[in-house]
C-alpha cells in the first residue's frame, strides 16, 4: 500500500510537469508572443496656410514591418467623416489629398488613416490643419476730413483678411511717399484743399482699394483791402468798407474808439445821418473758425457839407456885400466839373440861377443883376456833385 501511494505520487508529479510544459508551448504559440505588425508614419502631412481660391495638397509617407504590404489610405474631415472624391476633393484614398479652389468651408483639421489591406496590421493616423485666408476686405473706410490750414489731417482704414498685408496711400491718384501703414497724417497747406485720398491694400491673397475721402482745408481770414478814413458830412450817410478772404462763413465786428458797435456785423459799416458824435477811430475784426484778422484803425471826422466842399478845393464869394444893383460872384473849382450857382431865400426856395454848366478848373467870375430883388438877406449857393457851398447875399436900397 505504501509503495502504491509512492507510485501514484510519482505519476502525478510527472503529469503535472508535462501539463506545465504543454502550457508553456501553447503560450509561446499565442499572439502575445507573435511579432506585432504596425504602420509607422514616416512623414506626416504639414499644416498649410493658403489663400481662398488656391489649391491645397496634403501628403503622407508611411512604412510597415509587414511583408509585401498593400497600403490603404483614407482621409477624414474635421468631423471624422470619410472624404469622398468629387467636387473640390481628389485623392481621398491615396497618400495625397488635393483640395482645389479652397474656401473657408474647407478650412479645418484633416486626418489620414494609413492601413494594410492584406494582413492584420495596426493602422496609423496623422493630422494636418488647413488655414484658409480670405482676400482683404476694408471694414472701416477713410472719412472726409475738414481742418484749418496748418493743422494735421488724419485718415485710417481697417482691414480684415489678407496675408502679409501692405498699405499704400494715394493722393489725387499719386502714391504718397512713406505712407505705407493703415493710417496717414499730414500737416496741411491751402494747396491741399480738395485733395482726394484713398488707400490700396495689397496682400498675398489679393488687393483692394478703399473708398476715396476728401480733405477740405479752410483758411483763416486775411484782409485784402483795408478800410479808409475820411470826412463824413453831417446829416448825410457815410460808409466804411473792408474786403477780406478766408473760408466762409466770415464774421465781422466793427469798433469805434475800442468799443464794439452794436449791430455792425457786415463787411460795410454805414453811419446814417452823421453827427459830430460819429467822429472817431474805427476798425473791424474779421473772424472764422480758423482765426482772426484785425484791420488798421482809421480816423473818421465829421464836418458840414460846406466844410467838405472847402476841403475839396471849392471857393465861393459875392461882392459887393451889401449890394443894391449888381454883384460879382467869384467861383473856384479844383477841377473841371459840372456845377450850378443859384440864389435862394432863407426858406431854401430858388429865386434865380446864375450859372448851370461846366466849370473849368480854377477861378471864374459871373456878374448878375439884383436890382429886381427886394431888400433882405439871401444866400448864393454853389452845387457840384456831392459838394455844396454857400455865402450870404445882402441886398439894401
Amino acid at each position: 500500500m505504501k509503495r502504491f501511494r509512492s507510485l501514484v505520487g510519482a505519476v502525478s508529479a510527472a503529469a503535472v510537469a508535462g501539463i506545465a510544459c504543454a502550457g508553456l508551448f501553447l503560450a509561446m504559440l499565442s499572439p502575445a508572443f507573435a511579432e506585432e505588425y504596425t504602420v509607422r508614419i514616416d512623414q506626416a502631412p504639414q499644416d498649410v496656410t493658403v489663400c481662398e481660391g488656391q489649391t491645397v495638397t496634403l501628403t503622407v509617407q508611411a512604412s510597415t514591418n509587414f511583408p509585401n504590404p498593400q497600403y490603404t489610405f483614407q482621409w477624414l474631415d474635421g468631423q471624422g467623416n470619410p472624404i469622398s472624391n468629387g467636387g473640390k476633393y481628389s485623392g481621398a484614398t491615396t497618400n495625397t489629398l488635393t483640395i482645389s479652389n479652397v474656401s473657408q468651408a474647407e478650412a479645418g483639421q484633416y486626418t489620414v488613416v494609413v492601413g494594410v489591406s492584406n494582413g492584420q496590421v495596426r493602422p496609423a493616423t496623422a493630422i494636418a490643419r488647413v488655414t484658409v485666408i480670405p482676400g482683404p476686405t476694408v471694414t472701416q473706410q477713410p472719412q472726409d476730413v475738414t481742418v484749418c490750414e496748418g493743422q494735421i489731417a488724419a485718415m485710417s482704414v481697417q482691414v480684415s483678411g489678407g496675408l502679409n498685408v501692405r498699405y499704400q496711400w494715394y493722393a489725387n491718384d499719386v502714391p504718397v511717399p512713406g505712407a505705407t501703414s493703415s493710417s496717414i497724417s499730414q500737416t496741411t497747406t491751402a494747396q491741399m484743399n480738395g485733395l482726394r485720398v484713398y488707400c490700396k491694400i495689397i496682400s498675398d491673397c489679393g488687393e483692394v482699394s478703399s473708398d476715396t475721402a476728401t480733405v477740405t482745408v479752410e483758411t483763416a481770414p486775411t484782409i485784402t483791402q483795408q478800410p479808409q478814413g475820411g470826412t463824413a458830412a453831417i446829416g448825410r450817410s457815410y460808409q466804411i468798407t473792408v474786403q477780406a478772404t478766408g473760408s466762409a462763413p466770415l464774421q465781422y465786428q466793427w469798433f469805434k474808439d475800442g468799443q464794439a458797435i452794436t449791430g455792425a456785423t457786415s463787411s460795410t459799416y454805414t453811419i446814417t445821418n452823421v453827427t459830430q458824435n460819429d467822429a472817431g477811430r474805427y476798425k473791424v475784426v474779421v473772424t472764422n473758425r480758423c482765426g482772426t484778422a484785425e484791420s488798421q484803425e482809421v480816423q473818421v471826422q465829421a464836418a458840414s457839407v460846406e466844410d467838405e466842399a472847402i476841403a475839396a478845393g471849392f471857393r465861393l464869394s459875392v461882392a459887393p456885400t451889401p449890394a443894391n444893383s449888381t454883384v460879382t460872384v467869384l467861383v473856384t473849382s479844383p477841377v473841371a466839373a459840372s456845377a450850378t450857382v443859384e440864389v435862394i431865400d432863407l426858406t431854401g426856395r430858388t429865386l434865380g440861377t446864375i450859372w448851370n454848366g461846366m466849370l473849368s478848373g480854377g477861378e471864374q467870375k459871373f456878374e448878375t443883376s439884383v436890382a429886381g430883388m427886394a431888400p433882405g438877406a439871401y444866400r448864393c449857393v454853389l452845387r457840384s456833385g456831392m459838394y455844396r457851398l454857400s455865402t450870404p447875399l445882402i441886398i439894401v436900397r
